[in-house]
């Protein structure tokens, strides 16, 4: 019996251990929802900690930090900071693993106690807004600077920040400097806000088809003849080689309208330059009849043949007028040489920038048609070939004080084949004739945004 017995309580033993068997427990993972904050109140006092608020409960360690260095011994939530200009100091707080730092505090500068914060100020999210720390000496006074990636926004120092366009894509962040007299000066940048890229609609508002068997719209297309001179602007600013003539352009039984530039006649008119002019094309204008204010704007184009051709697809201010060029602005949708038979050129003109964009055309610019645009609004003008974005010019951009956005108002629509001048250069000499042919133009509203104006 008591052999037996002690069979069983040993298989019983086993038994029980083997159905209680106890696993390590694992950590559970956590994370901090809000950093400490460390609090100074007094000049000369001691410099307080606020705890970190975890994602769980949880218990956690308070480690201070002066000069990069841990102070040993002190696990307190305050501290006694050294009298030395200069020194910085933070706070660690570290639960199952995981470690966060509280804002400093510059022992002779501005005791700025916090963070700051930004975030949406409206439900469209079209506007941020700064949350600054509650605690703020009363002598300090706050300078704001936002940033749009890694670069300052000229002249965005208020409360709130308007979203650009040109912010699309980018962080959004804000840096806050802090002085007072007799104090070092202090700065604190917030988290930063990725700005999603918004998706554009589209919609026709406006178009000319040339369609076959008709006639170039009067009512909408107003010939500009002659070497400029009449116009005050002999050889029409540079140093053209060329006189318009209306009736060097056609719509064609394909339906698109073409320019014909050429030698024949040309000697029947005298141009600025002396003698009988070289050369005549044609010159078209929306002036005075259409205008246009933002959307896309585009045109399928076939381009010209030979050295010294300078086909253009344009816009300009509609206050040219009482604003001369450049302070009435110039978008070049597109400018194609001869010379340079494989570039297309886009650039904006006016105080804003004359820089050109470019890019390419392996074929070349008069093998087949292409469809050249601008996305155009208030803020920003993005140039397409085909429907591929090349070049960029935003408003927050613009950070020399001389430079001024002219591209705010109404436009009126050009289209031209030039010859030679300072852009087209020098006309082949056994160059006679040249083409530039335009299936259509178009303007579209881009998310609703865009204007035909009609006169």
């Amino acid at each position: 019996m008591r052999k037996s017995f002690v069979g069983i309580t040993t298989s019983s033993l086993l038994a029980i251990s083997t159905l209680f068997l106890i696993t390590p427990a694992k950590a559970v993972a956590i994370t901090a929802i809000t950093p400490p904050v460390i609090t100074l109140t007094k000049v000369g006092g001691a410099i307080t900690e606020s705890p970190a608020t975890w994602s769980s409960a949880t218990k956690s360690t308070i480690s201070w930090v002066v000069n990069g260095k841990v102070v040993a011994g002190n696990s307190g939530k305050s501290l006694t900071p050294p009298s030395k200009k200069g020194t910085i100091i933070a706070a660690r707080e570290s639960a199952n693993g995981v470690t966060v730092t509280s804002n400093t505090i510059v022992i002779g500068s501005v005791a700025v106690n916090g963070f700051v914060n930004i975030a949406y100020a409206d439900v469209a999210k079209t506007t941020m807004a700064v949350v600054l720390p509650k605690t703020i000496p009363a002598n300090a006074t706050p300078t704001l600077q936002w940033f749009s990636g890694p670069f300052e926004v000229k002249g965005a120092h208020a409360n709130t920040y308007q979203l650009a366009t040109g912010d699309q894509g980018s962080d959004i962040s804000l840096k806050v400097s802090y002085t007072a007299k007799g104090f070092g000066s202090t700065s604190s940048t917030s988290q930063s806000i990725a700005i999603p890229v918004a998706p554009r609609s589209y919609s026709l508002i406006w178009s000319d088809e040339f369609n076959a068997g008709s006639t170039l719209n009067s009512s909408v297309w107003i010939p500009e003849n002659g070497d400029g001179t009449s116009y005050g602007n002999r050889g029409w600013g540079n140093l053209e080689r060329q006189w318009y003539l209306d009736t060097q352009s056609t719509i064609d039984s394909t339906g698109s309208l073409v320019t014909t530039a050429s030698t024949t006649g040309a000697v029947a008119y005298k141009c600025y330059y002396g003698s009988a002019c070289e050369w005549v094309s044609s010159k078209f204008v929306t002036k005075g009849k259409v205008g246009f204010k933002y959307g896309r704007i585009e045109a399928r184009i076939k381009g010209p043949v030979g050295n010294g051709t300078w086909g253009a697809f344009w816009m300009l201010g509609a206050n040219i007028d009482d604003r001369p060029w450049p302070g009435c602005g110039e978008i070049d949708v597109t400018e194609l040489l001869g010379r340079t038979s494989t570039t297309v050129y886009g650039t904006p003109h006016g105080p804003a920038s004359g820089q050109s964009f470019t890019t390419s055309i392996d074929a070349g610019i008069a093998s087949d048609y292409h469809t050249y645009a601008v996305d155009w609004l208030p803020d920003q003008i993005t140039w397409y070939l085909d429907g591929k974005p090349y070049g960029s010019l935003n408003r927050a951009s613009l950070t020399d004080p001389t430079h001024t956005w002219v591209f705010d108002h109404e436009y009126y629509l050009l289209i031209n084949l030039a010859m030679g001048g300072n852009f087209g250069g020098a006309i082949d000499p056994a160059l006679k004739s040249a083409t530039m042919s335009v299936d259509w133009v178009h303007v579209s509203s881009i998310n609703g945004v865009g204007e035909v104006i009609t006169h």
